[in-house]
């Protein structure tokens, strides 16, 4: 008996293992890099706030350059049917190629060229649970973007709605204008 409960905790701690390793995994399944010695500006978002994103983010992502920060998109997939998720992923794989593509144009718009480390500094995390966007009282179906501006520790310095808070997000990440 004291077996078969062995085993089934054991088998309750790996079912949680891959959850946790899922929610520090991008949609390219590498690891995110938060607190790991450079400041993060982390977004979230979802479907309903994707064009308010594009929009705004990445003249803001431009402007915070000089600190070098680790850009970390959630997006909350709450709201998409469950038979869909998979469907959601590989969209947010072309998104994320497109958002680097837009970067690099504007880099060479502003006659610069783009950063070497572009890729590996920019990081889309699929957010099926929704558990990061319930941390932040953001409900399923939320309207508003959140920005967060994180320590190179990983603490959180500040956040608010974007891009109203970008300011004080861009101050806390130690953008220079």
């Amino acid at each position: 008996m004291k077996t078969i409960a062995a085993l089934i905790c054991l088998l309750g701690l790996l079912g949680t293992i891959p959850a946790h390793a899922a929610e520090s995994t991008d949609v390219l399944g590498r690891q995110v890099p938060v607190g790991q010695g450079r400041p993060a500006l982390v977004l979230y978002a979802n479907r309903g706030t994707r064009d308010e994103l594009r929009t705004t983010a990445y003249p803001f992502i431009y402007g915070l350059r000089g600190a070098q920060p680790i850009i970390v998109v959630h997006v909350d997939l709450r709201d998409v049917p469950g038979l869909f998720k998979g469907l959601a992923r590989k969209e947010l794989v072309k998104s994320y190629r497109s958002s680097l593509e837009e970067m690099r144009r504007l880099f060479r718009e502003k006659g610069e060229a783009p950063p070497v480390d572009l890729e590996s500094s920019f990081f889309l995390v699929a957010d099926s649970k929704g558990h990061p966007h319930d941390e932040l009282g953001l409900k399923k179906g939320f309207d508003q973007v959140v920005a967060q501006a994180l320590s190179p520790s990983g603490q959180e310095l500040a956040r608010g709605p974007f891009p109203q808070s970008a300011p004080a997000i861009g101050n806390a990440i130690g953008a220079k204008p």
